[in-house]
């Protein structure tokens, strides 16, 4: 492949996940509602992908084991801090019908969410191998993006897990409210 071609597909790649982030950010500044029913479903879809990310990054010729550990936890932790923020920074409010929340992110968990994203790159871009195209070099890919996986699964499940709060606390409001 050339190095045109192979910038295209890079800009390319880069367009697709600047409009999925766009469209991410801007409705997490929409009033939503959130129903328990449909609150694990992503948390959950994460963490199986994140398992079968740090299996593949494992089961490489050239793993690092210890990259792909430091990875997943430095992820986990810099996910549970990301999903704490989000949470603190969501406004809720009854939604009018059981086991639901409405939900409304501001500008804070915008800044919140590309503040995580951009630091995960400046780490990918600093870790980055001399040989990308080496063995070792794609395992070192697959360990920084089991991290990655592994970041935003954890902030969803403590994301997760506040909505949950949320949702419990605002259902005897919602309740007393109906009478």
């Amino acid at each position: 492949m050339s190095g045109n071609t192979a910038m295209n597909g890079n800009l390319l790649t880069l367009a697709i996940v600047a409009i999925v982030v766009v469209r991410f950010l801007m409705r997490e500044l929409r009033t939503r509602v959130v129903r328990a029913s449909s609150l694990w479903i992503r948390p959950g879809i994460l963490v199986l992908l994140t398992a079968f990310v740090a299996f593949t990054s494992f089961s490489l010729p050239s793993s690092d084991t210890a990259l792909t550990v430091l990875a997943l936890c430095g992820g986990a932790v810099a996910g549970a801090i990301t999903g704490a923020l989000v949470v603190r920074s969501t406004s809720f409010a009854p939604a009018n019908e059981p086991a639901a929340v409405r939900a409304r992110g501001s500008f804070a968990t915008v800044a919140i969410w590309l503040i995580a994203l951009l630091l995960r790159f400046a780490v990918r871009y600093v870790l980055s191998p001399a040989d990308p195209h080496s063995a070792a070099g794609q395992a070192q890919f697959f360990a920084l993006n089991s991290g990655l996986v592994a970041l935003v699964a954890a902030a969803f499940v403590v994301v997760a897990l506040g909505f949950h709060r949320a949702i419990a606390r605002l259902a005897g409001t919602a309740q007393a409210a109906s009478r």
